[in-house]
């Protein structure tokens, strides 16, 4: 006879394979956002030498670099991780909420988490928000723990979360602040237990840091960690947060005005309130939003089960009302056609496109189109240059229409560097020293540029020393200064002076 032991792990195997496979279906669409930049930056690695992108994740991005290495191929090496990183997440959840609740609960809990949906959302790209679900899952599951050595390897965890990023380490206090309530007999101000989990965190972090100044040096290391906001256009970030955040908990936001005498959550108060926090204050991008939904999900969901009474009808009307949410409005496509495809390693004839919508806002399906008509045009008029070992430079203008990352997936043997706003006037002719996304090597032979044709024409054709060849398509031009020290001089002192004269943005 079968121990019920047994059952609960087959049961807690079974549910997490199922939540990895549910990342294949579409099976090659590797979605947007900084999906595109981690395959751009997996096959430079896979090629040569990391690069910055690689640099600032190290402490998670190692891991689909062994499965290329298996694999031999950068972009099957994601797919699997991403259904890897799924996978625990789910698990763990479904661990801690049969932790503190019974298998029913437990069960209906792990199905809302994975059908909600923002998490469906993420779970068909691949953006960091899915190491920070994986992060904020197991943290709970070590924090609810009774086991001390538990909540040591959480400290060891959380200090290890700032190679996902600045924010995400910051958002995932709310996490160990619900360890510290749930056990706050232990942790004291004044313990000793408290002073050896901070210490924990704090020898974690410190890893990391000594990593980042090993490969960025003592000067540049908090020009590369320093989180840089690009707010979203036509749009404000406000309103944009109160949308993802109406969208992603839907429901789940009346639990925390539904009283319950005793239950869990008072200790997910100051959780709630960091995060509510974050949300309403108009300083941080798109994509640290969705760090903080990916948090917040899973801590509302533990709320929710505990306090609703009638679990089973409720669960099934949410997982039922976010599933429809997800397949039938328009910002949610995952059509291969508005993802990145797996083309160059599956058909020729397959089409890559990418649509920024990130930027942008959840509603605005006839730009994501735009956009995706934009990223064909841009690959037609790259398609005609040799770019070989050359260094892109795009900027604002050429950022509203698309994503240098899809580009550098499709032509891997380039570098696209984003120069909008700051760090431009820290450009450097041999160099580079660094741009927000990617930091070239000083062995970057050539430089050429990709603007809008309109951006171009007006602030930057007038100052190249004429015969500069330039190349146009209906909405971009390629100024190509490759071989030419005086011509990719002048690109980068006009980039420059723009800047300062406050131009660049127009």
């Amino acid at each position: 006879m079968i121990s019920a032991q047994f059952q609960r792990r087959f049961l807690s195997a079974g549910i997490a394979i199922a939540a990895g496979l549910l990342t294949l279906i579409p099976p090659f669409a590797i979605g947007t956002g900084s999906s595109a930049l981690t395959l751009q930056s997996l096959e430079h690695w896979v090629s040569g030498g990391p690069d910055t992108f690689e640099a600032l994740h190290i402490h998670w991005l190692w891991i689909p670099r062994v499965i290329a290495f298996i694999t031999q191929d950068a972009f099957s090496a994601l797919v699997v991780f991403r259904a890897l990183v799924v996978g625990f997440s789910i698990f763990f959840f479904f661990k801690t909420a049969l932790r503190l609740f019974d298998e029913r609960r437990a069960l209906i809990g792990a199905a809302m988490l994975l059908l909600n949906v923002t998490i469906l959302f993420l779970l068909h790209s691949f953006d960091t928000q899915l190491i920070t679900l994986l992060a904020a899952s197991a943290l709970l599951y070590l924090f609810t723990s009774p086991n001390p050595q538990h909540h040591k390897l959480g400290a060891i965890i959380f200090g290890l979360s700032l190679a996902i990023g600045f924010w995400p380490f910051i958002l995932l206090i709310s996490v160990v602040t619900v360890g510290l309530n749930l056990h706050h007999s232990a942790y004291g101000p004044r313990s000793k237990q408290t002073f050896v989990l901070f210490g924990l965190m704090l020898l974690a972090a410190s890893s990391y840091l000594l990593l980042e100044i090993f490969y960025f040096g003592w000067a540049q290391v908090w020009s590369a960690m320093n989180p840089k906001f690009f707010t979203p256009r036509e749009i404000s970030l406000i309103a944009q947060g109160i949308i993802i955040a109406v969208f992603s908990t839907n429901v789940l936001l009346l639990t925390i005005f539904r009283r319950k005498p005793g239950g869990i959550g008072r200790e997910f108060q100051s959780a709630f309130v960091i995060l509510g926090v974050f949300f309403l204050t108009n300083t941080f991008s798109h994509d640290e939003m969705l760090h903080d939904v990916v948090i917040i999900v899973p801590c509302l969901i533990l709320v929710f089960i505990d306090k609703i009474k009638f679990l089973g009808r409720i669960g099934l009307i949410y997982c039922a009302v976010n599933f429809g949410l997800f397949i039938f409005l328009p910002a949610f496509q995952i059509d291969p056609e508005y993802s990145l495809a797996n083309s160059r390693r599956v058909k020729s004839t397959d089409d890559i496109s990418f649509s920024y919508y990130g930027a942008v806002d959840f509603f605005s399906f006839s730009k994501i189109v735009n956009e995706n008509s934009a990223e064909n045009e841009s690959r037609e008029l790259l398609s005609h240059v040799r770019l070989d070992s050359t260094l892109v430079l795009i900027n604002s203008s050429t950022d509203t229409w698309l994503d240098g990352a899809t580009l550098g997936a499709e032509f891997p043997n380039a570098k696209f560097g984003w120069f909008y706003g700051q760090p431009i006037n820290l450009v450097r002719i041999n160099g580079l020293n660094e741009t927000s996304y990617i930091r070239p090597s000083l062995a970057t032979p050539y430089i050429s540029g990709f603007f809008e044709k309109a951006f171009a024409r007006k602030f930057l054709d007038g100052s190249l020393a004429p015969g500069t060849p330039i190349h146009e398509s209906q909405r971009f031009q390629f100024i190509d200064c490759r071989g030419n020290d005086a011509e990719r001089r002048a690109l980068i002192d006009q980039l420059i002076f723009l800047q300062y004269q406050g131009f660049h943005h127009h």
